[in-house]
């Protein structure tokens, strides 16, 4: 029974090793990956302001 706990322990620890180094492998990656959308999306809207700007010169001229 002893011998049985102490390679559970192991296991346990191998484990909490490898799950270590996979969030420190993981985090630069989701943190790209949230970047990279954040610019995306920053791209689309700058892309498009000169369309919302159009748009409200002609709501203000209609007045609406």
């Amino acid at each position: 029974m002893r011998v049985n706990y102490d390679d559970l322990r192991v296991n346990y620890d191998d484990l909490r090793v490898n799950y270590e180094r996979l969030l420190q492998n993981a985090s630069p990656l989701l943190e790209l990956s949230q970047n990279t959308s954040f610019k995306i999306y920053r791209k689309a809207y700058q892309k498009s302001l000169p369309l919302l700007r159009a748009i409200r010169r002609w709501v203000k001229k209609l007045g609406l």
